[in-house]
């Protein structure tokens, strides 16, 4: 009961959101009716994480830029550039904050399905939200529909 409670004040937030700051429609939530071997799994992190070859993220100016890393790098591809919270154990660690190693291992196994090719790293501190609203989000929501994900798993920062 309480579940069901959390859903539809989840969706209905949501739909909230969408009908005043951006365009997309938002599905109602729904349990998944395949069995969790076969579902295609996303990660998306707003710890600041993003491949060490790209440019920091702008903590000051509250970057609301999207980071796609393939879910194929490893801990020493990524690093964290976010400045809102100590550090420390996702710089010697990424999968503190951001557990793609866990989840390449949970998907070798089979205990779920294959990992989308993309998952996502972001800023948490982004106070101008219509940015996130009107471009991150849209350009999220395309890459997850583009790799047909099942489940996008979220972790902030």
């Amino acid at each position: 009961m309480i579940t069901k409670i959390k859903d539809r004040l989840s969706q209905y937030f949501a739909k909230k959101a969408i009908e005043k700051h951006g365009t997309e429609i938002v599905s109602p939530l729904a349990a998944i009716q395949k069995p969790r071997s076969e579902w295609k799994v996303a990660f998306l992190t707003t710890a600041g994480i993003h491949l060490k070859e790209e440019k920091k993220f702008n903590v000051k100016a509250g970057d609301w830029s999207v980071r796609f890393i393939p879910s194929s790098s490893q801990h020493a591809d990524l690093t964290v550039s976010h400045t809102h919270y100590n550090t420390k154990n996702a710089q010697e660690d990424v999968n503190t904050v951001f557990p793609i190693e866990a989840l390449q291992e949970l998907s070798r196994k089979g205990a779920i399905g294959t990992l989308a090719p993309t998952f996502i790293g972001m800023m948490g501190y982004i106070p101008r939200t219509r940015k996130l609203l009107k471009e991150s989000v849209p350009i999220i929501l395309k890459q997850l529909k583009e790799e047909e994900v099942d489940v996008l798993l979220l972790s902030p920062g």
